[in-house]
């Protein structure tokens, strides 16, 4: 972003006009487009993983095509109860609604491997009988020594395909003794001539110098990953697959397979990894890799969705200088934070703007504190009160979504609030209205939605003065002065009430510069912490003029004078 200032609508149907690919050739729109988000029931879905259902669903919705959900568990050693059932709901809260697949049907089913396994094996024995693969005998130690022989003349590959030379008769006398066998496919040495990645371009292997005949069905009668997901996109037809980059080596034994079965491959796309701020590799193992993490803290599934939408998407390169409104959004080096609007996307807009031209092969860098920002200004968007620099103004329009969206979003919060033990039977909750205006103060320091209810509790709640916090804060405020300062503030303010003045936050300044004047205080910190530690007992939160325009004249007040009781109360006693 080579400018400071630059204009920019955030209106869906002006994305065409966003749209400039100066540096890499649009993906021409396929026909009938189908697609796969094919997860192993390991676990939680991690960030990755929901990153992969994100890209299928944004093209699958641009190309007007489908995708579908297909569970690969073919390997029981690591297959957990439970986790289709977290990887559907983490995908359900996310708003991803694949076309076909688990839980949805289809009439490319089943969509869950281990109800396939005749599948595999008829397509396994189809391959051994057109003489494409073998059944080998060799026991683990026999293998074992292979591969250590292999080791030592320097050979890479791990198997020597000595079982390939068995006759008929050697594999039937074997069977009949009731020994094990797995299926190899026949590696014939040669190069192999690979279509481009759409991610990573031409990447041809090196040639196959000796045989490596990499399994297609285990001794247990289950397929493997290569066999498995081949014959299944197939069958399903797929004609794009993306996955993550560690798939990228197999694309090989993949292309070998579809040959042998004269099957047209589908197009593939290698997902760049996700990796910590420092690049080192993301573990599964910490919780904050699971999507099951971030449903659990409160962020909203689409400031998720914009967060890993940027992960691996060069969004930059296809925003034009040549918007048709002229809303100036700061350059994100003028930003304090480092942010900048020009990463915030509504799935539409997601839909709308996404090309696999720009996904790069970079490493993408897990950045907790964008996924702040994007959450941040989420919630500032779904309430209408994002200012085009991020700040808050009120922008809420008449359209029908508009309002709707910040109607769902009160109403949440009145749900969050309720369900707080604290505020059980407080009467205010209950008042829509002002749960509203309530919504509205808070959300300059609101990151996460579920965090309000706790942050913003003393709109609802009246002070008592008595907890450590007011405790601390009235220890380093000089008692007679803090009298002072809010027995002048609450009388001009009472002063104002008595004219039956409308009281909002300019008004309220008015009062604080009177004050300050009258009583010619140096600096406006010296009032301002005084008065919201009268008002919420805190020494940090929203603006006095904010906090007094919810509350309403009233409570102010009220709270005002109690505060000023309340110390000099404490002043006589000493």
């Amino acid at each position: 972003m080579a400018s400071s200032l630059r204009s920019i609508s955030r209106c869906p149907k002006s994305l065409g006009s966003r749209l400039c690919h100066s540096h890499a050739t649009p993906e021409a729109t396929p026909v009938n487009a189908r697609l796969r988000f094919a997860p192993s029931p390991t676990g939680h879905l991690h960030l990755g993983g929901l990153r992969t259902a994100l890209f299928n669903h944004l093209l699958a919705r641009k190309w007007k095509g489908k995708w579908l959900l297909r569970i690969e568990d073919t390997d029981r050693t690591r297959y957990q109860e439970g986790a289709v059932d977290s990887l559907r709901s983490a995908l359900d809260w996310a708003g991803l609604n694949y076309d076909e697949g688990v839980g949805a049907g289809g009439s490319h089913g089943p969509y869950t491997q281990s109800e396939r396994l005749d599948i595999y094996q008829h397509y396994s024995k189809q391959l051994v009988a057109k003489g494409e693969a073998y059944e080998c005998f060799c026991t683990p130690t026999e293998l074992e020594a292979i591969k250590m022989s292999l080791k030592k003349q320097g050979l890479m590959h791990s198997y020597d395909g000595r079982c390939r030379h068995l006759t008929e008769e050697d594999v039937a006398r074997r069977k009949k003794a009731g020994h094990t066998y797995v299926v190899r496919y026949k590696n014939e040495p040669g190069k192999l001539d690979l279509p481009a990645d759409m991610i990573y371009g031409d990447r041809q292997p090196t040639a196959v110098i000796g045989p490596d005949d990499f399994v297609l069905m285990k001794s247990d009668g289950w397929p493997t990953y290569h066999l498995a997901s081949v014959v299944d996109d197939h069958l399903m037809e797929i004609t794009h697959v993306l996955r993550g980059e560690e798939w990228l080596a197999s694309v090989p034994k993949h292309h070998r397979l579809y040959t042998a079965f004269g099957w047209t491959p589908p197009r593939f796309a290698h997902l760049p990894l996700l990796c910590n701020p420092d690049g080192t590799k993301l573990s599964k193992r910490k919780g904050d890799t699971f999507v099951e993490h971030y449903i659990r803290r409160g962020y909203e599934p689409d400031a998720l969705l914009n967060f890993l939408a940027l992960m691996g998407w060069d969004y930059q390169s296809i925003i034009s200088t040549s918007f048709d409104t002229q809303e100036t959004l700061l350059d994100p080096h003028l930003r304090s934070d480092g942010h900048s609007l020009h990463e915030l996307f509504s799935l539409t807009q997601l839909i709308e703007s996404f090309d696999p031209s720009y996904i790069t092969h970079r490493k993408a860098s897990v950045d907790q504190s964008k996924l702040d920002f994007l959450n941040k200004m989420t919630l500032r968007r779904k309430a209408g009160r994002l200012g085009a620099d991020g700040s808050m103004i009120n922008a809420l329009n008449k359209e029908a979504d508009s309002v709707k969206e910040k109607r769902a979003l009160v109403q949440r919060f009145q749900t969050m609030l309720k369900e707080e033990k604290a505020l059980r039977g407080c009467v205010r909750v209950d008042d829509l209205g002002y749960v509203e205006k309530v919504l509205d103060a808070d959300l300059p320091r609101t990151v996460i939605l579920k965090d309000m209810p706790l942050q913003s509790i003393f709109y609802f709640l009246p002070p008592t003065y008595t907890c450590q916090e007011s405790q601390l804060i009235l220890k380093t405020i000089n008692p007679r002065l803090y009298c002072q300062y809010i027995g002048l503030f609450a009388e001009t303010l009472q002063h104002y009430a008595d004219k039956a003045v409308t009281v909002d936050s300019d008004l309220v300044w008015d009062v604080i510069h009177k004050v300050i004047d009258e009583l010619h205080i140096a600096k406006k910190p010296q009032l301002l912490v005084p008065l919201r530690h009268a008002l919420t007992e805190r020494k940090k939160g929203p603006g006095v003029p904010e906090l007094v325009s919810v509350l309403g004249l009233e409570e102010s007040l009220s709270r005002l004078r109690r505060a000023e009781d309340f110390v000099r109360e404490r002043l006589e006693q000493d």
